[in-house]
């Protein structure tokens, strides 16, 4: 879960200056190591991060949304789907985490493919 491009340098911007300032201090001490906020912010799980990846996406305009479905709906298959903007973009995967990661490597498709 990586974002790139144009969506990479926007959200390391949003991240120290912007919408992320709120959420994170500029600087994390750690053993008198001083880290910059996306070097820590890095260095933090995909499940931790992704909550901040959705804030970015919001801050954009770009809804991100994992549902589960028990089999009822999408053709009767059970499992995790995402949608952005309400647009279903994947087929049902397993885990509650694939679909993170597949939501944001998608969000950051969309944001690129908007902004060249």
């Amino acid at each position: 879960m990586e974002l790139t491009g144009k969506c990479k340098e926007e959200f390391e911007k949003w991240l120290v200056c912007g919408g992320g300032k709120e959420t994170f201090e500029k600087y994390y001490e750690d053993d008198d190591n001083i880290y910059d906020t996306y070097d820590w912010f890095d260095k933090h799980s995909t499940s931790m991060q992704y909550g901040v990846y959705v804030d970015f996406f919001d801050s954009v305009g770009q809804k991100i949304h994992i549902s589960y479905s028990e089999g009822l709906s999408l053709g009767g298959v059970e499992g995790f789907y995402y949608t952005i903007d309400y647009r279903t973009y994947n087929k049902v995967v397993d885990t509650r985490q694939e679909a993170r990661e597949q939501a944001i490597t998608k969000a950051n498709e969309i944001y690129n493919d908007a902004n060249r």
